[in-house]
């Protein structure tokens, strides 16, 4: 809520302060002295249009500020994580132009919307009130509907979202139909190539070693002939034979004769399994010019798939894994796409019929809302206006809200067509009509600041006190939770509610016309309603027809 609301060279107010409560609170003084400018100052805290005209003269700027408390949702960004309050303020230079600030910092204007608009609402003359917006209407004229028809809405809207997901799922399966036939055709050539090829990593590792082997088989068989040869293979090693037998013919008790023989023994016997080793295999080695072709081709394959797929032949198969994956996801939004059109279908079938269980509790709630806000008008002073919602189909549209176009209308004078509640009537009268809607919905409207200016011209006797009445039963809320209702009026019947009520003055200093604004103490409020009423303040019929309002007031907001 607004705690406080500061004013300085705004119109004819120099410097004001207003500290706000819950409740009623009016403003009221003489013609001239700026006391609508209250209601100018919250107009440019929610982001209304600059107009330098509004700058005192004189002055170089024009600032209106507000304390709220605590901070309302949406402003999170604005403050520390442990503010419990939030500054907002609009400075309008003389020079034409205007900076916002919120909790301290430059902002754009439409952060202040942004911040306020959905917890503070003016009702004045040139306003373009949150009232007036269909979306705000159809989200009001639902709540007021009543709990079944709100679980009606949160089915449809379910059911909405679960078409959507499935419209989204059809659009992007047919979107995307040329693009997945290349990549499956792609995939399944690719997956089929490589699974031809029939790799394994652990024979295939050794493919270049073979290769290497065939290719120089005839070298390999001379090569280890003549070297099996050369180690005596063949008798050619019997030097090493003589030289161990010789050796041994002495019989001398030498160690180191004794080591010498064990060494010739041990190099004869390793010479003559080498010389045979040797010979074994280059007789193992196998000239076979067809294998030899056979391993070339398979090393071509390999190539050419670690060309395309993968450094080696382990890439290649983990390429081959994943694009197996993939392919089956395509080839499953495949097999969906046969049966989306009927889910589709099925589930806009299901939709539809929600949509107009939607309208039937909507044109149900319109019905008795209309029947509410006329008897509200009637009190008011408006007998012959016929306030109406419309509720009308949006061309076969279904969107996330239902199907329907939600409208207030009023009629303000017999005969008249009706026509959208914010070009309908008069700026008091719409007012009025505002208050009326605001009073039918004040057990299911969240807003917090309510804001009325003009809402009482025109108006005077029982009708003034019907407005104060709709007025203080609007500050009181429901459930438990006080609004904060602000009035700027000129009327005693009306100011007789107020919880809290302030005086806009006019007064001269060196020359010049300054305003100031005073709290009036409750001890000085049949006073100061006397001096509304006309005359002299302070006369004892003036102040015993004050008492007597004041009374009447109290009795029926008790009542």
């Amino acid at each position: 809520m607004l705690e406080e609301l500061a004013i300085s060279n705004l119109g004819v107010i120099e410097q004001a302060t207003l500290e706000l409560s819950p409740g009623l609170t009016v403003v009221t003084g003489e013609t001239g002295a700026g006391k609508t400018m209250v209601v100018t100052a919250l107009e440019l805290l929610l982001g209304a249009r600059a107009d330098t005209s509004l700058v005192r003269a004189g002055a170089a700027s024009a600032v209106a500020s507000a304390i709220v408390r605590p901070v309302p949702e949406g402003a999170a960004a604005w403050v520390d994580e442990d503010a419990d309050e939030l500054v907002v303020s609009r400075e309008l230079r003389a020079e034409g132009r205007s900076r916002a600030r919120v909790g301290g910092s430059l902002a754009p204007v439409s952060a202040l919307a942004e911040v306020l608009g959905r917890h503070v609402e003016v009702h004045a003359q040139h306003e373009h009130v949150r009232l007036a917006r269909p979306d705000v209407q159809r989200a009001l004229l639902d709540r007021s509907a009543g709990d079944p028809h709100a679980r009606t809405l949160d089915r449809y809207r379910s059911t909405h979202r679960a078409w959507r997901d499935l419209v989204g799922r059809r659009e992007e399966v047919a979107s995307g139909a040329r693009e997945r036939a290349r990549e499956l055709d792609r995939l399944r050539s690719e997956v089929d190539e490589i699974a031809a090829a029939g790799l394994d990593a652990d024979r295939d590792a050794t493919l270049d070693r073979d290769l290497d082997v065939l290719a120089n088989a005839e070298e390999l068989q001379l090569a280890a002939a003549e070297a099996a040869t050369a180690l005596g293979a063949d008798g050619a090693g019997e030097p090493l034979g003589v030289a161990v037998a010789a050796l041994r013919r002495i019989s001398v008790d030498d160690p180191t004769l004794a080591e010498l023989t064990a060494r010739a023994s041990a190099l004869a016997a390793e010479v003559t399994e080498l010389a045979v080793d040797v010979r074994t295999y280059g007789e193992d080695v196998d000239a076979d010019p067809g294998r030899l072709a056979s391993l070339s081709e398979r090393k071509a394959v390999i190539q050419a798939l670690t060309r395309k797929y993968g450094a080696d032949v382990s890439a290649v198969l983990a390429y081959e894994v994943d694009a197996r994956q993939r392919l089956a996801e395509l080839e499953a939004v495949e097999s969906d796409a046969g049966d989306l059109d009927d889910r589709c279908a099925a589930a806009r079938s299901e939709l539809v019929q929600i949509a107009a269980d939607v309208t039937r509790g909507r044109a149900h709630a319109a019905e008795a809302l209309a029947r509410t806000v006329d008897g509200h008008l009637v009190d008011l002073g408006m007998p012959h206006a016929s306030f109406s919602v419309a509720v009308e189909p949006v061309d076969g549209e279904l969107t996330a809200d239902g199907g329907d176009r939600v409208t207030f209308l009023l009629a303000a004078n017999p005969g008249e067509p009706a026509r959208p509640l914010g070009t309908a009537a008069s700026g008091g009268e719409r007012s009025r009509v505002s208050l009326a809607v605001e009073v039918a919905l004040a057990d299911v409207d969240e807003v917090e600041v309510l804001v009325f200016d003009e809402v009482d011209a025109g108006i005077g006797g029982a009708t003034a006190m019907a407005v104060g009445e709709k007025l203080a039963r609007l500050a009181t809320g429901a459930e438990g939770r006080p609004r904060q209702v602000l009035c700027v009026t000129h009327l005693a019947q009306l100011a007789a509610f107020a919880d809290v009520h302030h005086v806009v003055e006019k007064g001269l200093r060196d020359g010049r016309t300054v305003t100031t604004t005073r709290r009036v103490a409750d001890d000085q409020r049949v006073e100061e309603l006397s001096r509304m009423l006309g005359g002299d303040a302070t006369a004892e019929a003036g102040l015993e027809h004050a008492r007597a309002l004041l009374d009447r007031a109290r009795q029926r907001r008790a009542g």
